[in-house]
Order: C-alpha cells, then structure tokens, then sequence
C-alpha cells in the first residue's frame, strides 16, 4: 500500500513510519520540517513538507496514497485548533487526493462513562481540568470527521507512555474501555499498521489501551 503519516517527527509518527516500511508499504514521510526526520530502521520514507495550519498544503502529499495516517500533536494545554484545522485540512485533501483511508488519534478521555467510579472522579477532577482545552479540539475534531464522507477511522488512547507493544492490547470499537490507564505508543502504532485500509474501522472510534 502507498501510505502516508502527516506528523512523521513525533513519537507516535516516527514508529508508524518504521513499521509501515517494515511492513513493506510504500511511505510518504509528512513533516513540517523534513529535515527533522530521524533515521529509520527499515528503510527510507519520501519526505514531503506540509503544515495543517497552512490550507490547502496537504494538497500534492497525500494525492494518490491508499492511507493516510495523522499523529497531530501540540504542546502544552493551552487552547488550541490544530486538531479541528487539521481534521479539515485533511479531509479535504483525502476527498481530492483519492485516498481511501484516513486514520487519525484522539483521547480516551473523551469518554469516561465506563470508568470505576474512583477512576472517573479522579478522571474529572484532574486530568479533564489539565487538558480540558485540547479535549474541546479532540471533539471537534470527531465531530468535522463524521460530517465528512471519509472513510475515517479514529483511534483513542489513554496516556501514552513509552515501551514494546502489548502482546494482547484491549479494544473496544464505539464503546470506552471499562480500564484503560496506559497505553504504550508502539501498542498503538503495530495496531493502527495492522489496520490500514481494514473496512471493518471505517467511521468507528476504537479505544486501545494496553492489557
């Protein structure tokens, strides 16, 4: 498959990008600084220079590629738009590219319902108060996916953490995970190679955490 990952100098970027060539797909490398790519252990990506808060510059990049993977991060927990901007950006760029399959991250805490109740008031109480303002993005950026016509699939992890795959991680498609503490980035990196182009994610969000 030709596949695309938009934020390719992240932690969670860098080892889809590892695992997509390991796998043998074909990989455009999606950066705003490409120069910023690290070296990789199973061969060398296309670099392509693009930013989400410029519109329209994912137009070129992600032309002609089977999926496309976005691992948008910001810094801090101040307010932000990169998440809802790049979700248009993308979209837009996916419908006039061809691509059939775009796969982007959330977070599990935009759904504590099935929680322990101890969990979830800790939940609300401190880590909804410290990223309270991404949060608000993260759910707009669901939101300008399911008016889209793309076939999307969003994958939301609890804290990520360093570390080997879980050998058997949890998944849940559209319904929280009643315990999900962690989750390592390579957890969700294997899964999210392991799916691409899988119909069966369309338009579902998928909870991962690790066991």
């Amino acid at each position: 498959m030709r596949i695309a990952v938009v934020g390719a100098t992240g932690r969670t970027g860098r080892l889809v990008v590892d695992l997509a060539l390991a796998a043998g797909h074909t990989v455009t490398a999606v950066a705003r600084d490409p120069a910023r790519l690290p070296h990789y252990a199973h061969g060398t990506p296309r670099a392509a220079r693009a930013d989400v808060s410029r519109p329209g510059s994912l137009h070129g990049p992600l032309d002609g590629q089977d999926a496309v993977v976005a691992t948008l991060g910001t810094t801090g927990r101040r307010a932000t738009t990169v998440f809802s901007d790049g979700a248009r950006e993308l979209t837009a760029a996916v419908r006039a590219g061809g691509v059939r399959h775009l796969v982007t991250m959330s977070s599990a805490g935009l759904d504590t319902s099935r929680l322990p109740f101890a969990q979830r008031v800790v939940t609300g109480l401190v880590v909804d108060r410290l990223y309270r303002e991404v949060h608000h993005d993260l759910a707009r950026m669901e939101a300008v996916l399911a008016r889209s016509d793309t076939a999307w699939t969003v994958v939301r992890v609890p804290m990520l953490k360093d570390g080997p795959p879980a050998a058997g991680p949890q998944v849940s498609y559209d319904r929280p995970l009643p315990r999900a503490g962690t989750a390592t980035r390579a957890t969700v990196a294997h899964w999210i190679v392991g799916h691409l182009g899988d119909p069966a994610t369309f338009r579902h969000l998928v909870h991962l955490a690790d066991d």
